[in-house]
């Protein structure tokens, strides 16, 4: 090749990496995907560089610190990312990487890869209660009321556990729209309903309105 040739980049076979650090670990990774699919990265690449000359992210010296944020999450978001399209990642059996990277995804708006985890978690059944949870943790829309309609119509009384993840206030109000249809149900056949006492004919009933009225505080 003569020395008068023009070199040039191939784009499609020459990627440009940034350089992580999470708690002890450095991570050198592609560039573009955190530049083009979130929001925050994007405008962190963006920001002037300091009057010193040192570009954070482009070695193993001068790394970017992420803080807050454990190994195992980053990891489960890079392999979210990275290779999504290559291996199923979300599946039941792996909801706690679902979980690991709908909350980075949603702190850092990938907002392509927080829908896909979101989506992904739905396929994978998860529980009502865990949707309440998770809906009100991720502000996750359209997820709230049909939980609770679930919980609502079901026979089976709200656990201690279930309790303890969704919190007194959500637990109590819950409670409140249960037992206040089932008191309404069995006066008209002038029984009295104990404790968890509930017909199966619950389980087809529709208890939005009554779950948007006990909840108008909430974004349902």
């Amino acid at each position: 090749m003569s020395c008068k040739d023009e070199i040039h980049r191939r784009s499609d076979f020459y990627i440009s990496t940034v350089t992580f650090l999470v708690e002890d670990s450095l991570y050198k990774v592609p560039r573009e995907p955190f530049e083009k699919e979130s929001e925050m990265f994007r405008g962190m690449f963006s920001l002037p560089q300091g009057s010193s000359g040192v570009v954070e992210g482009l070695s193993d010296e001068n790394p970017i610190r992420i803080d807050g944020t454990s190994k195992d999450d980053f990891e489960q978001l890079l392999k979210a990312l990275l290779h999504r399209f290559a291996i199923q990642l979300f599946s039941s059996e792996h909801r706690g990487v679902e979980s690991s990277v709908l909350k980075l995804s949603t702190a850092w708006n990938f907002e392509s890869l927080r829908q896909a985890s979101i989506d992904a978690l739905m396929e994978s059944g998860i529980g009502a209660a865990d949707r309440v949870v998770l809906s009100q943790q991720f502000h996750i829309k359209n997820w709230l009321l049909p939980a609770l309609n679930e919980l609502a119509r079901r026979q089976e009384p709200i656990s201690l556990e279930e309790a303890k993840r969704m919190g007194i206030d959500i637990t109590v109000q819950l409670a409140s729209v249960r037992e206040r249809v089932t008191m309404h149900t069995y006066s008209h056949h002038h029984n009295l309903a104990v404790g968890s006492c509930r017909s199966p004919s619950m389980g087809k009933l529709d208890f939005s309105d009554q779950i948007r009225s006990t909840f108008s505080a909430y974004e349902l």
